[in-house]
């Protein structure tokens, strides 16, 4: 062999001028990632989860698995705020809750207890998850977007609003394809 690709590659014989045979390179099959579905452990043939989820409830499970720990751990960097202590004190360079503004009291207190019960629903695969990401994310687009004013001098990035976009538009697409195996399973 001259090479790893030759060894892996399935070849069949051809004759060739002068009587000697040649062997000509087949190409190994090709998976598609596209066409390999999830099964959680692994296909077996591939020898790892796919991308793609299996149905919507495999997909909404892969959505509250990663926003989960985000949203509890965002609940618990604003925790601290309550006490005057965290991110959006300092970046207001304020020393209590109090001195912040009420936009930023609602919004901190929304976060710190907030995000804690939507992880935890997030976790338990239920719709109280499901309904903290909507609340939480809807509250930071709109502030972000609309009326930055109120909660300043703190801001949302542009990157978080973002983000939070992303959050509703894929609790929705799976929330439909969810609708849509459930109509088509009645």
């Amino acid at each position: 062999a001259r090479g790893g690709m030759l060894a892996a590659s399935a070849s069949r014989p051809r004759v060739v001028l002068g009587g000697r045979r040649a062997r000509t390179k087949t190409p190994a099959p090709s998976r598609s990632i596209v066409k390999t579905r999830a099964t959680g452990a692994g296909d077996g043939e591939s020898g790892g989860p796919s991308l793609v989820p299996a149905d919507a409830a495999d997909g909404l499970r892969r959505y509250r698995a990663v926003l989960g720990p985000l949203f509890l751990a965002g609940g618990l960097l604003h925790v601290p705020d309550v006490f005057g202590a965290g991110p959006v004190s300092a970046a207001c360079d304020v020393g209590s809750f109090a001195e912040l503004t009420t936009p930023l009291k609602a919004l901190t207190l929304l976060w710190a207890v907030g995000g804690p019960v939507t992880a935890t629903g997030l976790f338990a695969g239920t719709f109280l998850g499901d309904v903290g990401v909507t609340v939480i994310a809807s509250t930071e687009i709109v502030l972000g977007i609309d009326f930055p004013d109120l909660i300043a001098p703190a801001t949302l990035p542009a990157p978080i609003v973002a983000a939070q976009c992303v959050n509703i538009a894929s609790l929705v697409a799976l929330r439909l394809w969810e609708t849509a195996e459930k109509r088509a399973n009645d």
